[in-house]
């Protein structure tokens, strides 16, 4: 009788103990470089990856060691979005499934894609690798003379100099009677719209007075008697 109340005692501790046995879930990985990153010291000191869950409180953030490494400890049952944060580098999302018997299952991901379709199956421990390196700043472009010329006001001004500079050189070589001709009519042109400008007729300086150039008032000496 006095054996069995350890024992007890000891079940009792093994039983309370044993959800927290399975829940102590370890989520490991690494970056691993390849032909984007060609060392790993070339990642900065504020990289971090992060795993967020539907709970907030479930969500966490490691830094990396200096050989790649990352670990999340003590992870519960739930799935999770595992992301790798770097100013100089863009890694893959992946899908962290983590079971009540603590196996750990990853899955491929990208953002706005369903969490219910899932991608390639991953291993665990996870390595990762980035998939291109991270451009903030948009190269600019050398002078282009085409480009220039595609610009349709360019080509207006261009084709406005060209009439320009040629048409003096086509009045020269003109014969004579055609050239008198294109002469006359250029200053019948003229004078045709200045006649038929009223503006011309019109006096500025009058308005502004409050009298018309047309009609002046005449003052006489003075009325006549009889």
């Amino acid at each position: 009788m006095m054996t069995s109340i350890p024992l007890f005692r000891l079940t009792s501790l093994l039983l309370l103990l044993f959800p927290v046995l399975i829940h102590a879930v370890n989520v490991i990985g690494s970056i691993k470089p390849n032909n984007v990153l060609q060392s790993l010291t070339l990642l900065p000191p504020s990289m971090t990856v992060s795993l967020s869950g539907a709970n907030l409180a479930d969500s966490r953030t490691s830094h990396i060691y200096s050989n790649g490494a990352f670990k999340f400890q003590d992870v519960k049952p739930g799935s999770y979005l595992l992301e790798v944060n770097c100013r100089t580098h863009l890694f893959p999302s992946l899908r962290v499934d983590v079971s009540t018997d603590g196996l750990v299952e990853v899955y491929g991901t990208f953002r706005g894609n369903e969490w219910d379709n899932k991608g390639e199956r991953k291993p665990h421990p996870i390595d990762i690798s980035p998939v291109k390196g991270s451009d903030f700043y948009i190269v600019r472009e050398g002078f282009n003379p085409m480009k220039l010329l595609s610009n349709p006001m360019i080509l207006i001004a261009i084709v406005a100099i060209g009439g320009m500079t040629l048409m003096p050189k086509m009045v020269e070589n003109m014969d004579p009677e055609t050239r008198a001709e294109f002469e006359k009519q250029q200053q019948n042109s003229v004078l045709s719209g200045a006649q038929n400008n009223p503006l011309q007729s019109f006096d500025m300086a009058g308005y502004l007075a409050g009298s018309s150039s047309k009609t002046q008032p005449k003052s006489g000496n003075g009325s006549k008697r009889k």
